[in-house]
C-alpha cells in the first residue's frame, strides 16, 4: 500500500491511477469506504493513503476539485454501518445529507452518516485526514444518528478541541505508526469524538424523572436552542431524545406562552429574521436562509414569517435596519 495519484477524469465512476497498478487505488478506495461516483471539476491530482485498525480506517487525503455522491444504488450495494469523520487541513468542503449542508473549513471538523446518500463537495484542492468509525463503537441511543447526520464540529476548549489536535497531527505521520500505536490513536479518536458528541448533545440518555416542571422545560428550549437547524427537529423527535412521550411534553408546556412546536417554529423565524437583516447573507436567497434553519418548504415559510413580523421576508430583508 503506497501513496497513489488520483487523475480527474470525465467518467462517471470513481477511476484512479498509481505507479504500480492502476486498479490499484481504485479497489483501495471501494475496499475502504464503498462504492460512490465522483464528478471532477479539472484535471487535478491527488493522493490517498489509508490503514486499517480493527474496525476504523484512518487516512490522509489530497482531494481532487469536484463532487463525490453515495446514493442508495451504492448503500444497496454495500452496507458500511460507520460514521465518517472528516478533518480539515487547508480548503473547504462541503457535505450535504438529509437535507442539511455543512461546510468545513481548515481546523474543522464534520461527521456524517454512511449509511445514508450524501454528496461531497470540494471546490479546490482540498487536504483531509478522513476517518471511517464503526457506529458500534459509539454507545449512543439511535434516535442521535438523526441529530449528528450531517453535524459541525467547531474545536473548542474540551474534547472536540483536543479531537481537531490529535487528527491535524495523525495525519502526516500515519505512514510511520506501528500497528500497535495506531490502535492506541484509534482508541483516543473514539473516545475523543464520544466525548465531543456528548457535549455537543447534551446527556441524551439521561430521563427526565426527578425533574421539576420548570426545569425539564429549561432544558427542552435549550436542547430546541442547540438544535433548531436540524429539520427533523419536532415534537416527536424531542419527546424520544427526553424519554416522555409526546402527551407528556405538551402537558409541561401547558403553562409557558407558547407549545412546543410553536417554540420551534419561533426560534426558527427569529434565525431566518437576523439572516435577512445581516449584510453578511444580502446575496444569498431567502429560501436558502430558511432552510438554513430548518425550514425547507418556502411557501410555508413566507407565511409563518408574515404571521409574526407582519411582512413577507423579502419585504422584511429590504427595510432599512434598525
Amino acid at each position: 500500500m503506497g501513496h497513489a495519484e488520483i487523475p480527474a477524469t470525465s467518467r462517471g465512476l470513481l477511476t484512479f491511477k498509481s505507479n504500480d497498478d492502476p486498479g490499484e487505488l481504485d479497489r483501495l478506495v471501494r475496499n475502504y469506504f464503498g462504492a460512490m461516483l465522483f464528478r471532477p471539476l479539472d484535471n487535478t491530482k491527488g493522493h490517498f493513503f489509508a490503514r486499517r485498525v480493527g474496525g476504523s480506517v484512518l487516512s490522509d487525503v489530497l482531494a481532487v476539485p469536484g463532487e463525490t455522491e453515495r446514493d442508495k444504488r451504492h448503500l444497496n450495494e454495500d452496507d458500511r454501518k460507520a460514521w465518517k469523520l472528516q478533518y480539515v487541513t487547508h480548503g473547504t468542503v462541503a457535505v450535504e445529507q438529509a437535507g442539511r449542508l455543512i461546510v468545513l473549513g481548515p481546523g474543522e471538523m464534520g461527521l456524517y452518516d454512511m449509511d445514508q446518500e450524501y454528496i461531497l463537495y470540494v471546490p479546490g484542492q482540498a487536504r483531509i485526514a478522513i476517518v471511517s468509525l464503526p457506529k458500534a463503537a459509539f454507545p449512543l441511543p439511535p434516535v442521535a444518528t438523526r441529530l449528528l447526520s450531517p453535524r459541525r464540529l467547531a474545536p473548542a476548549a474540551g474534547a472536540t478541541g483536543a479531537l481537531a489536535a490529535l487528527l491535524h497531527t495523525f495525519a502526516a505521520d500515519l505512514p510511520f505508526f506501528s500497528q500497535d500505536s495506531l490502535y492506541s490513536v484509534n482508541g483516543a479518536i473514539v473516545g475523543l469524538l464520544s466525548a465531543a458528541i456528548r457535549e455537543g448533545l447534551g446527556d441524551i440518555s439521561m430521563p427526565l424523572t426527578g425533574r421539576g416542571n420548570e426545569e425539564t422545560v429549561a432544558a427542552v428550549k435549550e436542547f430546541i436552542q442547540r438544535h433548531i437547524a436540524n429539520p427533523s427537529l419536532d415534537p416527536t423527535l424531542i419527546a424520544r431524545v427526553f424519554h416522555i412521550s409526546v402527551r407528556q411534553l405538551h402537558r409541561l408546556f401547558e403553562e409557558e406562552e407558547e407549545t412546543v412546536g410553536q417554540e420551534i417554529r419561533a426560534q426558527r423565524i427569529q434565525r431566518c429574521a437576523e439572516d435577512l437583516r445581516n449584510p453578511g447573507h444580502h446575496r444569498e436567497k431567502i429560501s436558502d436562509i430558511a432552510a438554513r434553519w430548518g425550514i425547507a418548504d418556502a411557501s410555508k415559510f413566507s407565511r409563518q414569517f408574515r404571521s409574526i413580523y407582519g411582512v413577507s421576508p423579502r419585504d422584511y430583508r429590504a427595510e432599512p435596519t434598525p
